[in-house]
Protein backbone atom coordinates (compact mmCIF):
# COMPACT_ATOMS: atom_id res chain seq x y z
CA UNK A 1 0.00 0.00 0.00
CA UNK A 2 1.05 3.65 -0.88
CA UNK A 3 0.53 6.81 -2.25
CA UNK A 4 -3.55 6.00 -1.59
CA UNK A 5 -3.17 2.65 -3.42
CA UNK A 6 -3.32 -0.78 -2.64
CA UNK A 7 -2.90 -3.95 -4.74
CA UNK A 8 -4.98 -6.49 -4.31
CA UNK A 9 -3.31 -9.66 -6.21
CA UNK A 10 -1.48 -7.44 -8.80
CA UNK A 11 -4.38 -5.11 -9.33
CA UNK A 12 -4.23 -1.16 -8.15
CA UNK A 13 -7.20 0.06 -6.71
CA UNK A 14 -7.52 2.77 -4.47
CA UNK A 15 -7.56 2.67 -0.56
CA UNK A 16 -10.59 5.09 -0.66
CA UNK A 17 -12.55 2.77 -2.89
CA UNK A 18 -11.72 -0.59 -0.91
CA UNK A 19 -13.11 1.30 1.78
CA UNK A 20 -16.07 1.97 0.20
CA UNK A 21 -16.66 -1.01 -0.79
CA UNK A 22 -15.76 -2.77 2.46
CA UNK A 23 -17.90 -0.34 4.44
CA UNK A 24 -21.17 -0.79 1.26
CA UNK A 25 -21.06 -4.96 2.06
CA UNK A 26 -21.37 -4.15 5.61
CA UNK A 27 -23.98 -1.82 5.72
CA UNK A 28 -26.49 -4.27 3.61
CA UNK A 29 -25.16 -6.96 5.60
CA UNK A 30 -25.91 -4.73 8.50
CA UNK A 31 -29.76 -3.85 7.01
CA UNK A 32 -30.50 -7.52 6.09
CA UNK A 33 -29.90 -8.65 9.69
CA UNK A 34 -31.47 -5.85 11.42
CA UNK A 35 -34.67 -6.26 9.29
CA UNK A 36 -35.10 -9.87 10.40
CA UNK A 37 -34.24 -9.02 14.09
CA UNK A 38 -37.10 -6.51 14.02
CA UNK A 39 -39.56 -9.06 12.16
CA UNK A 40 -38.88 -11.64 14.88
CA UNK A 41 -38.87 -9.28 17.64
CA UNK A 42 -42.23 -7.72 16.40
CA UNK A 43 -43.47 -10.74 16.88
CA UNK A 44 -42.59 -11.47 20.82
CA UNK A 45 -44.10 -7.62 21.51
CA UNK A 46 -47.14 -9.09 20.12
CA UNK A 47 -47.69 -12.22 22.33
CA UNK A 48 -44.86 -12.21 24.59
CA UNK A 49 -43.04 -9.61 25.50
CA UNK A 50 -43.48 -5.77 24.88
CA UNK A 51 -40.30 -4.88 26.15
CA UNK A 52 -38.68 -7.41 23.41
CA UNK A 53 -37.74 -4.58 21.63
CA UNK A 54 -35.83 -2.46 23.85
CA UNK A 55 -33.91 -5.43 24.99
CA UNK A 56 -32.45 -6.48 20.93
CA UNK A 57 -31.49 -2.62 20.67
CA UNK A 58 -29.80 -2.18 23.82
CA UNK A 59 -27.30 -5.42 22.77
CA UNK A 60 -26.44 -2.21 20.29
CA UNK A 61 -25.99 0.23 22.76
CA UNK A 62 -29.46 2.16 21.42
CA UNK A 63 -32.16 3.07 23.27
CA UNK A 64 -35.49 3.04 21.89
CA UNK A 65 -39.31 3.91 22.73
CA UNK A 66 -42.43 2.74 21.13
CA UNK A 67 -45.91 2.84 21.63
CA UNK A 68 -47.24 -0.82 20.24
CA UNK A 69 -45.61 -3.49 18.00
CA UNK A 70 -46.29 -1.46 14.74
CA UNK A 71 -44.90 1.61 16.31
CA UNK A 72 -41.79 -0.39 17.18
CA UNK A 73 -41.22 -1.30 13.21
CA UNK A 74 -41.36 2.35 12.71
CA UNK A 75 -39.21 3.43 15.49
CA UNK A 76 -36.50 0.57 13.82
CA UNK A 77 -37.13 1.57 10.50
CA UNK A 78 -37.77 5.65 10.70
CA UNK A 79 -36.45 6.21 14.17
CA UNK A 80 -33.86 9.37 14.50
CA UNK A 81 -31.54 7.62 16.61
CA UNK A 82 -28.48 6.56 14.36
CA UNK A 83 -28.43 3.45 12.47
CA UNK A 84 -32.06 3.26 11.77
CA UNK A 85 -32.55 0.89 8.65
CA UNK A 86 -33.68 4.07 6.66
CA UNK A 87 -29.89 5.81 7.48
CA UNK A 88 -28.38 2.12 7.06
CA UNK A 89 -29.30 2.10 3.57
CA UNK A 90 -28.54 5.48 2.72
CA UNK A 91 -24.90 4.90 4.33
CA UNK A 92 -24.92 1.72 1.80
CA UNK A 93 -26.18 3.88 -1.19
CA UNK A 94 -23.66 6.81 -0.86
CA UNK A 95 -20.88 4.05 -0.90
CA UNK A 96 -22.47 2.63 -3.49
CA UNK A 97 -22.54 5.41 -5.61
CA UNK A 98 -19.28 6.58 -4.87
CA UNK A 99 -18.23 2.63 -6.77
CA UNK A 100 -21.05 2.49 -9.33
CA UNK A 101 -18.31 1.46 -12.09
CA UNK A 102 -17.57 -1.93 -9.86
CA UNK A 103 -20.59 -2.81 -9.42
CA UNK A 104 -23.02 -4.94 -10.85
CA UNK A 105 -26.01 -2.99 -12.22
CA UNK A 106 -28.94 -5.50 -10.82
CA UNK A 107 -27.57 -5.32 -7.47
CA UNK A 108 -26.43 -1.17 -7.43
CA UNK A 109 -31.16 -1.09 -9.07
CA UNK A 110 -31.64 -3.11 -6.47
CA UNK A 111 -30.16 -1.05 -3.67
CA UNK A 112 -31.88 2.08 -5.25
CA UNK A 113 -35.37 0.34 -4.93
CA UNK A 114 -34.91 -0.05 -1.58
CA UNK A 115 -34.26 3.56 -0.80
CA UNK A 116 -36.79 4.92 -2.90
CA UNK A 117 -39.02 2.56 -1.04
CA UNK A 118 -38.29 3.52 2.10
CA UNK A 119 -38.29 7.23 1.10
CA UNK A 120 -42.18 6.68 0.22
CA UNK A 121 -42.96 4.81 2.86
CA UNK A 122 -41.93 7.63 5.44
CA UNK A 123 -45.71 9.08 6.41
CA UNK A 124 -46.90 5.24 5.78
CA UNK A 125 -47.28 2.33 8.46
CA UNK A 126 -44.59 -0.13 8.50
CA UNK A 127 -46.06 -3.99 8.33
CA UNK A 128 -43.77 -7.12 8.61
CA UNK A 129 -44.94 -7.65 4.86
CA UNK A 130 -43.09 -4.44 3.75
CA UNK A 131 -39.76 -5.37 5.75
CA UNK A 132 -40.07 -8.90 4.35
CA UNK A 133 -40.03 -7.30 0.94
CA UNK A 134 -36.83 -5.45 1.84
CA UNK A 135 -35.17 -8.27 2.93
CA UNK A 136 -35.59 -10.35 0.41
CA UNK A 137 -34.01 -7.38 -1.95
CA UNK A 138 -31.19 -7.21 0.60
CA UNK A 139 -30.22 -10.83 0.06
CA UNK A 140 -30.45 -10.29 -3.22
CA UNK A 141 -28.09 -7.69 -3.95
CA UNK A 142 -25.46 -9.78 -1.18
CA UNK A 143 -26.38 -12.93 -3.47
CA UNK A 144 -25.23 -11.14 -6.65
CA UNK A 145 -22.40 -9.86 -4.88
CA UNK A 146 -21.20 -13.21 -3.16
CA UNK A 147 -21.32 -15.25 -6.58
CA UNK A 148 -19.01 -17.84 -7.03
CA UNK A 149 -18.82 -16.83 -10.80
CA UNK A 150 -16.38 -14.12 -12.22
CA UNK A 151 -15.75 -12.86 -8.55
CA UNK A 152 -14.28 -9.36 -9.04
CA UNK A 153 -11.59 -8.06 -6.48
CA UNK A 154 -14.16 -5.36 -5.78
CA UNK A 155 -17.02 -8.20 -4.91
CA UNK A 156 -14.46 -9.63 -2.67
CA UNK A 157 -14.06 -6.32 -0.84
CA UNK A 158 -17.85 -6.25 -0.09
CA UNK A 159 -17.92 -9.95 0.75
CA UNK A 160 -15.26 -9.02 2.97
CA UNK A 161 -17.02 -6.44 4.34
CA UNK A 162 -20.26 -8.44 4.68
CA UNK A 163 -18.76 -11.39 6.75
CA UNK A 164 -17.09 -8.98 8.96
CA UNK A 165 -20.39 -7.54 9.85
CA UNK A 166 -22.07 -10.79 10.20
CA UNK A 167 -19.87 -11.93 12.82
CA UNK A 168 -20.24 -8.67 14.44
CA UNK A 169 -23.37 -8.83 14.88
CA UNK A 170 -23.90 -12.34 15.97
CA UNK A 171 -21.28 -11.33 18.61
CA UNK A 172 -23.28 -8.61 20.09
CA UNK A 173 -26.64 -9.88 19.61
CA UNK A 174 -26.32 -13.23 20.98
CA UNK A 175 -22.79 -13.76 22.52
CA UNK A 176 -21.75 -16.91 21.57
CA UNK A 177 -18.67 -17.79 19.90
CA UNK A 178 -19.72 -21.00 18.66
CA UNK A 179 -21.74 -19.25 16.17
CA UNK A 180 -19.15 -17.43 14.36
CA UNK A 181 -16.93 -20.08 13.77
CA UNK A 182 -18.18 -20.63 10.09
CA UNK A 183 -17.82 -16.63 9.55
CA UNK A 184 -14.06 -16.54 10.97
CA UNK A 185 -13.33 -19.56 8.23
CA UNK A 186 -14.65 -17.34 5.51
CA UNK A 187 -13.37 -14.48 6.87
CA UNK A 188 -9.64 -16.04 6.83
CA UNK A 189 -10.36 -17.47 3.10
CA UNK A 190 -11.46 -13.72 1.83
CA UNK A 191 -8.24 -12.30 3.34
CA UNK A 192 -5.67 -14.53 2.05
CA UNK A 193 -7.23 -13.45 -1.46
CA UNK A 194 -7.18 -10.08 -0.64
CA UNK A 195 -3.34 -10.10 0.97
CA UNK A 196 -1.17 -12.94 0.73
CA UNK A 197 0.52 -11.94 3.69
CA UNK A 198 -2.63 -11.96 6.07
CA UNK A 199 -2.12 -14.36 9.10
CA UNK A 200 -5.46 -16.32 9.43
CA UNK A 201 -7.19 -15.52 13.06
CA UNK A 202 -9.06 -18.21 14.84
CA UNK A 203 -11.95 -18.33 17.41
CA UNK A 204 -9.47 -18.65 20.63
CA UNK A 205 -7.89 -15.57 19.41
Amino acid sequence: MGGGTMIINGIAISVNTAQRLYWFGRYVQRAETMLKELVNSYDYIIDRDFEEGQKLYRKLGVEIEYDNALDFLKQGVYGTYGGSIEQIISWARENAIETRHLLDERGFATLNKIHNQLALGRERAVSPSNLEEIIDNCSLILGIFSSELDRTRAYQLIRFGQQIERFDLILRLYGEIEMVTADIDVINTIARQLNRNYRSINVTD
